[in-house]
């Protein structure tokens, strides 16, 4: 029997046909988890949007203001923050209190509708917190306005990082705005970067 022999253009035929599938294959791209860009942190303090619905509200009316002074900021999507102003907090008990200041004043319906935050705290305690106001009287009373689900916070370039804490508004911040929400609805989650 003669050895088989290949014919050459034949074989061409082949590798042409090879390289046409491979050039109709998707390229796939392989990222490195590792070396992925992380989320850039939030601005030191404590960022709070309230609840996205309420605010599109309140810029909807002919007459509805916003402000932030005294230490709160509004950030470029449109969040609130209000700058660190202390902290009594021991990362390994997860307990204690940190503290904020600012003035946040969102008004609309001729002055009918009032809603100010001043100087927020969020007290911790095995796994939840309380976030309070100023009552603003020029005294030391505050009033808790929601109670939050909270989790060990990362510690990141030397601060302390909560992301994405679940806010249930109370009774007492209800009443602030006017019975709108319901003790126990959620409003947005809000997020705290604090020094280590």
């Amino acid at each position: 029997m003669k050895p088989h022999r290949c014919n050459s253009s034949a074989r061409r035929r082949s590798a042409a046909r090879l390289g046409r599938r491979a050039a109709r294959q998707p390229r796939r791209t392989y990222v490195n988890p590792a070396s992925a860009s992380p989320a850039p942190l939030p601005p030191p303090g404590l960022t709070w949007g309230i609840k996205r619905s309420f605010m599109e509200y309140i810029s909807s009316l002919p007459d509805g203001a916003v402000s932030a002074a005294d230490g709160a900021t509004v950030t470029a999507t449109g969040e609130f923050c209000f700058a660190p102003a202390g902290s009594g907090y021991d990362p390994a008990r997860g307990t204690g209190v940190l503290r904020f200041r600012g003035d946040v004043r969102v008004a609309g319906h001729h002055g009918m509708m009032f809603v100010r935050l001043l100087d927020p705290w969020v007290e911790f305690s095995a796994g939840h917190g309380v976030l309070s106001i100023s009552t603003g009287d020029g005294g030391t009373d505050r009033t808790g306005v929601g109670t939050l689900r909270t989790a060990a916070p990362r510690n990141v370039d030397g601060f302390l990082v909560w992301e994405h804490v679940d806010v249930a508004i109370s009774q007492s911040g209800s009443e602030l705005f006017d019975g709108q929400y319901a003790d126990g609805q959620a409003m947005d989650p809000l997020i705290i970067r604090v020094p280590a």
